[in-house]
């Protein structure tokens, strides 16, 4: 399916949707920042961590530092926009959200990076 065909290993919508439904219930559930920041940090890590292992991943420094990013870039953006008081108090936006962030945030870091010669 070329829903699920975006970004470096094709899962970058599901990472999305999980990320943001964990930012959603954490915002509608009124936890302080220290505990969103935690959780917010460990799945992102535990996405990356799965990115690294996985057979599609590429073998260069480069390119595992970019794809790290694009979990670790929109994730912290969610969760600061969560802190909002109308985002908090309408946390389902959220989760509508969370995929676009990441697609823009895919775009946009695609972009920075051919353009400065990274990748």
């Amino acid at each position: 399916m070329t829903l699920f065909n975006i970004g470096p290993d094709g899962f970058l919508v599901l990472e999305a949707l999980l990320v943001s439904t964990l930012v959603a219930v954490m915002a509608w559930r009124r936890v302080d920042a220290i505990a969103g920041i935690s959780a917010t940090a460990v799945a992102a890590i535990a996405i990356v961590a799965f990115n690294y292992r996985s057979l599609n991943s590429t073998p260069g420094l480069n390119f595992r530092i970019v794809t790290a990013l694009f979990v670790i870039v929109p994730s912290l953006l969610l969760l600061g926009l969560s802190r909002q008081r109308w985002l908090a108090r309408h946390a389902w936006v959220l989760v509508l959200l969370g995929p676009v962030l990441f697609v823009g945030c895919y775009v946009g870091i695609c972009e920075l990076c051919v353009k400065t010669g990274v990748i």
